[in-house]
């Protein structure tokens, strides 16, 4: 019995290997599309060009891998931690990857990209004060004395 349950235990292993490997090999395809694409100066795909490549010849290979545009749309807006409408490739296709993961890395996934796009608030924020609020702050001070 204990054999019987450590090859079934090899045979899925092994099954989930192939799986992965056939998902890398599509995700491959997704990011040679995305390169293809007219990228910003830091090399990053915009969101348009991302949602044209999932609705012309990348809608195939998102349902083969069981990924649906509003999951796509969804990880595009998690990676936008600047709001700039425009991601990393790499890091995008990353994200895709981890979707096809379990409940649990989706929510950390979502967890580690809430917490990007609130250190950049927090840093945008504080760079505000430094450069505009601060210089205020002394000159009140400087004409109060």
């Amino acid at each position: 019995v204990d054999a019987l349950l450590h090859f079934s235990a090899l045979d899925r292993d092994i099954i989930m290997t192939e799986r992965n490997a056939a998902d890398k090999a599509k995700l491959r395809q997704l990011r040679t599309m995305m390169m293809n694409q007219p990228l910003t100066e830091e090399g990053k795909i915009r969101q348009k060009h991302m949602l044209e490549i999932f609705k012309g010849e990348g809608a195939p290979v998102m349902k083969s891998l069981g990924l649906l545009l509003t999951t796509a749309r969804a990880l595009f807006r998690l990676l936008d931690v600047e709001d700039t409408r425009s991601v990393d490739v790499d890091e995008y296709i990353y994200g895709l990857f981890h979707l096809k993961g379990n409940a649990a890395t989706i929510h950390m996934a979502t967890l580690t990209y809430q917490s990007k796009r609130v250190l950049f608030m927090v840093q945008r924020l504080s760079a505000l004060i430094e450069d505009d609020v601060m210089p205020q702050l002394l000159r009140t001070t400087k004409d109060a004395i």
